[in-house]
């Protein structure tokens, strides 16, 4: 009984470190490819579709107990864009939801993104972006046991713990703008590739270093968080495999993040009996390196207008020997509402 006191207590201890750990730490996730929003509002509306949408699951720490799991989903479209040869604008809302431990400890943002794109020339665009949104922390007591309930042998849940069951912060407003270029070029060779692009940004987020009131009277800010990040995608001449490098960096306070990584893709397509005419497709897979903390194995399975992302984080930091090195169990599913889905095949 003895084991069974002090996990319930070292439980009560980690929601209490989360909950101070959160002033300097935001959510993340190791896809970051499939989170344009939540890493660079700059990000809105740039996309090869008329509508884009991602849905993002997030399950970790399952070695302590209950594990943290975390809910996103983002939506954007770009407004005006014509034929793409001029400025226009885009569009976009995100949210996510954190929830973690007996508690259900967590916070919830949701925000709108806008965005103006401008096209520099037939390959580069930049656009510069802006993002506001509420947010809020909150968590249910009445889920965990105290003290005063065990009797000695067991915790007795009949017994009164006198404590608040469900509190939750005080809202707070979020804002954050970001800076992103895009390279994109499907006529000519660049850098030994038949089709290559490459996107890099910058992005800021709490801006205004929002106050939250969360456990008591005193005010804590949420500090700024810097991101900067590159994506790009390599084709390999006379073949139907990419390469697709990215690395992601973050700063929050006095904690830094740094993922580099690296893909292969395999392109596929169906020809069509008549019109010739084929639906772009392709497999990916490699792994990303989250610096003295994790390594992160990735698979994506594109099709259409449909890509769908597994990963795991599997933990080789200091905390691998309570963890066992299990992480997180990461997927998303993005839709791109491509025009032209269908194209002529070219098969070498």
């Amino acid at each position: 009984m003895g084991r069974l006191y002090l996990k319930k207590y070292t439980l009560i201890a980690l929601i209490i470190i989360g909950a101070i750990s959160t002033k300097a730490q935001d959510v993340h996730f190791s896809q970051f490819g499939q989170t344009p929003q939540l890493i660079n509002p700059g990000a809105t509306g740039v996309s090869s579709g008329n509508v884009r949408g991602i849905l993002n699951y997030r399950s970790q720490w399952s070695a302590f107990g209950d594990p943290y799991n975390t809910y996103a989903a983002s939506f954007d479209v770009p407004i005006a864009k014509g034929n793409g040869r001029h400025a226009y604008f885009g569009l976009g809302a995100n949210f996510y939801k954190d929830v973690a431990g007996k508690s259900d400890f967590g916070n919830f943002l949701g925000a709108l993104s806008f965005s103006g794109i401008v096209p520099i020339s037939d390959y580069h665009t930049i656009s510069v972006g802006l993002q506001g949104g509420f947010g809020q922390y909150s968590a249910n007591l009445s889920k965990l046991t105290w003290g005063n309930q065990f009797n000695g042998e067991e915790f007795d849940l009949e017994v009164n713990s006198n404590e608040s069951y469900a509190f939750q912060s005080s809202r707070y407003f979020d804002l954050g703008a970001g800076i992103y270029y895009e390279f994109k070029n499907t006529t000519s060779e660049f850098l030994g590739s038949d089709i290559s692009s490459f996107n890099v940004g910058v992005g800021a987020y709490h801006l205004n270093t929002p106050d939250q009131n969360f456990l008591s009277d005193t005010k804590d800010e949420i500090p700024r968080k810097f991101i900067a990040q590159f994506a790009g995608t390599f084709d390999i001449r006379e073949t139907k495999l990419s390469i697709v490098p990215s690395m992601f960096y973050a700063k929050q306070g006095p904690y830094r993040e740094i993922t580099p990584g690296m893909l292969f893709k395999i392109r596929f397509g169906n020809t069509t009996k008549y019109s010739g005419l084929f639906k772009d497709g392709a497999i990916y897979f490699g792994s990303h390196y989250r610096l003295k903390d994790a390594i992160i194995p990735q698979v994506y399975i594109e099709f259409t207008d449909y890509m769908i992302g597994i990963s795991y984080d599997y933990n080789n930091s200091e905390l691998a020997t309570v963890t066992g090195g299990n992480g997180g169990f990461e997927i998303s599913i993005r839709y791109v509402n491509k025009p032209k889905a269908l194209q002529r095949a070219s098969f070498k």
